[in-house]
């Protein structure tokens, strides 16, 4: 080796060593006593072992050379590059709390912009971990890296559906970047240190955390105790999205046999209408293994999203839950199930819908929260989906719940109902009060109202019950088939292998608009 060369590489060796170091020992400590990891950490803890290759290592604050800045910036603060999680390749960065408490900087914001756009043109997914007090400040230029941040926006916007965009905020996340987390497909929480909030006043306890962006604002997506259960998580959804929007979910082979009847399945249903059960039971009876990985959990209960396999194959489901709100359609749960639908559909990922809802929520509270426009935008939403569609229906169907839901003529490729579905354009209850409320009046006063009510009660319950709706193959809202609820993982894994290898095209247009 020429001795011309053993300068540049103690120059490289030293800027290396810089790097690894961080903002130095001291604030390396001040780092793990808060419970949190560095971003060097989380990220050999996230990668597979020595597959981790960073870029942009040289990158240093240019106010800082200016002497502007008298502090060291290793990496402007952002630790990124290439590396693989078990075995498949991601683009992955980590703000770096030791260097200027995670501040961005003018070249840290390009510098991420820049390995958003180079996910997207490879094709790979981006992971970002998040622990920043925000926009750094310059005296003599401002707030540094708006410029950038501009550019960062641009590319998550444009690569959205493209390549899956994962977020884990492990610390604070404040001003313009908040908008990052909000943009991604997914966000990941940690509860202890975890924080985001755009600015102004806080006017409660629980402002910007885990659970106020879980349970109010509907942001956050998981929750964890730590920074390891966080990667952790991220590791598990990783487990069930594609590389890109060109490619497939991975199948596994699943020991759980795809025949499989469920006995249990008879005994979850209430034998009176009026009370409720639990979704959570039925999904995990039906799926392999048992195994449902859960998002949003306590946003909008009454509808459940999340992840399972049948007979291996990543599926998305979206079930109403009867034991919340009766499992009705309101703001948040459309909300909820918009975005979740948009994510399958965009990666390939078959859903499968679990309806058993009494439908949108008449009233003055309800409409002054925009019901009309929430369900408008679902409706449209799914219209649009070209991904196997399997819709499953077991108790109650009513209202605009049997078309937002997958019932009906749109376009799921197949419908199975058990035998105790009531498809209806209301409760048949409610038709009873209003149609024949001057002979149930006069019952009350003659005292048998009971009677009174039932007789006209149970003919119509009969008239809307699938096993005479059924009769007229596409005149009513109905199914491809009624069947036995303990057959029911069966007929849905023989459903998504039919459809599995579809092709379903939509009319041709610049874009939709989809409903504010």
């Amino acid at each position: 080796m020429g001795k011309w060369m053993d300068g540049y590489l103690e120059r490289l060796a030293k800027n290396h060593q810089e790097n690894l170091e961080g903002g130095g020992k001291d604030r390396i400590e001040v780092q793990h006593g808060l419970g949190k990891l560095t971003a060097r950490e989380r990220i050999d803890l996230l990668a597979d072992p020595g597959s981790f290759e960073v870029f942009g290592s040289l990158v240093r604050d240019p106010y800082a050379r200016l002497a502007q800045i008298p502090k060291a910036s290793p990496s402007d603060g952002v630790v990124m590059g290439l590396a693989r999680i078990n075995g498949r390749q991601v683009m992955v960065y980590s703000l770096d709390f030791t260097v200027m408490s995670g501040s961005i900087g003018d070249q840290g914001i390009w510098k991420i912009a820049e390995l958003v756009q180079m996910a997207g043109q490879e094709r790979l997914p981006i992971i970002g971990m998040i622990d920043s007090a925000g926009s750094r400040i310059s005296f003599k230029g401002g707030f540094v890296g708006l410029n950038g941040m501009g550019q960062l926006v641009r590319n998550y916007c444009h690569y959205s559906g493209v390549i899956p965009q994962i977020t884990l905020l492990l610390g604070p996340c404040t001003g313009p970047m908040v908008q990052i987390p909000a943009l991604s497909d997914f966000l990941i929480m940690n509860r202890n240190t975890g924080f985001l909030w755009l600015g102004g006043e806080i006017e409660s306890d629980d402002a910007g955390g885990a659970e106020f962006h879980m349970e109010k604002s509907g942001q956050c997506d998981l929750i964890a105790d730590s920074d390891e259960e966080a990667i952790d998580l991220a590791k598990q959804v990783f487990d069930f999205i594609p590389q890109s929007c060109w490619d497939k979910p991975i199948a596994i082979k699943s020991a759980d046999d795809p025949e499989r009847r469920e006995e249990e399945l008879l005994d979850v249903l209430p034998d009176n209408p009026k009370f409720t059960y639990d979704m959570h039971e039925v999904i995990e009876l039906i799926i392999d293994n048992g195994e449902f990985f859960e998002l949003k959990e306590d946003f909008a209960p009454n509808l459940i999203t999340g992840f399972a396999r049948f007979d291996g194959i990543v599926t998305g489901i979206a079930a109403s839950n009867p034991d919340e709100l009766s499992g009705i359609m309101e703001p948040d749960s459309s909300d909820k199930y918009d975005k979740f639908l948009m994510f399958l559909d965009a990666f390939n990922i078959p859903l499968l819908t679990v309806s058993d809802t009494t439908a949108y929520p008449p009233g003055d509270k309800w409409e002054r929260m925009g019901v009309i426009r929430h369900g408008a935008k679902n409706l449209h939403g799914y219209s649009h989906l070209t991904n196997p569609k399997v819709t499953l229906v077991l108790r109650r169907s009513y209202g605009g719940s049997n078309i937002t839901m997958g019932c009906s003529k749109m376009g799921p490729d197949f419908i199975f109902g058990w035998p105790t579905v009531e498809f209806a354009p209301t409760g048949p209850e409610s038709i009873v009060q209003a149609v024949f409320h001057k002979q149930l009046a006069k019952a009350k006063e003659d005292g048998n109202y009971e009677e009174v009510y039932n007789s006209f009660l149970i003919p119509l319950k009969e008239q809307f019950s699938v096993m005479n709706m059924a009769k007229a193959f596409t005149t009513y809202y109905s199914v491809h088939e009624v069947i036995d609820p303990r057959d029911t993982r069966a007929h849905i894994i023989k459903a998504f292998h039919a459809a599995i290898g579809k092709r379903e095209e939509l009319p041709d247009k610049k874009r939709y608009i989809k409903p504010a």
